[in-house]
């Protein structure tokens, strides 16, 4: 093709055409200027429509990570209602020694606790996409990334509050004599009366049972449901593909 266009040339310019050799160079330039938009216009679409299947991709791993988040929720939920009545009773002062004895995870009222591990994989993948033109104009995107950034926020911050308060009881209590028992698991009637009858344990599980279900559980079901509205709008995306 070159060639073709170099014959042409030469021969204008040996019957000395010199007005139509130059208006044959400005065409063929023209030519060469629409060619290479042309290919940069294909090599831009295809490159576009790659980052187009990695963004649909990442939204693919979000949604997994939403719906074994659903699954842990749910597992941390059933652990503070499971708890619920029993700091009930403490804090109405009704629990008794025959509610000890019967149920043995009053023992472990305040040394077990459960926590949401959101998993950030799909989060990740996606916030290090962000500068990507294709995900800055995707409004999906930006949701996502901001109800994670939320979510984790806040749910990180009660989550400190109650591994700090487990860790200040610990602290609290390993100079006792019936310390060692407890954290083994072992019944211990120093322990028990303690239970029943000191303020302290009913202060520290006053505070506990704010922080389980006053703050964490509604953080973590606010969480459930906002997960819930996201997997339906990833898939509705999906769907369309």
């Amino acid at each position: 093709m070159i060639k073709f266009f170099r014959n042409i040339r030469q021969n204008l310019l040996n019957e000395g055409k010199t007005t139509k050799y130059f208006k044959y160079a400005i065409g063929e330039i023209v030519l060469v200027v629409i060619g290479i938009l042309i290919a940069l216009s294909i090599n831009n679409w295809n490159e576009s429509h790659k980052q187009k299947k990695v963004l649909s991709n990442i939204y693919g791993i979000v949604a997994e990570d939403l719906k074994k988040d659903s699954l842990e929720v749910d597992m941390v939920l059933n652990f503070m209602l499971d708890r619920k009545k029993i700091f009930e009773k403490i804090l109405n002062d009704s629990l008794n020694l025959k509610d000890v004895k019967e149920n043995g995870m009053i023992l472990s009222i305040l040394t077990d606790v459960r926590v949401l591990n959101i998993e950030k994989r799909g989060y990740n993948l996606l916030r290090n996409f962000e500068d990507n033109m294709v995900s800055k104009n995707d409004s999906l995107a930006f949701r996502i990334i901001n109800f994670y950034a939320s979510s984790i926020f806040f749910t990180e911050k009660v989550e400190t509050i109650i591994i700090d308060d487990l860790i200040k009881t610990n602290d609290l209590w390993k100079n006792q004599k019936w310390y060692t028992n407890i954290m083994q698991n072992k019944n211990d009637e120093r322990f028990i009366d303690y239970m029943l009858t000191n303020q302290e344990f009913k202060n520290l599980c006053a505070f506990r049972y704010s922080m389980f279900h006053e703050n964490y559980a509604p953080t973590i079901e606010q969480y459930k449901q906002g997960s819930k509205r996201i997997l339906e709008a990833i898939k509705t995306r999906l769907d369309k593909k």
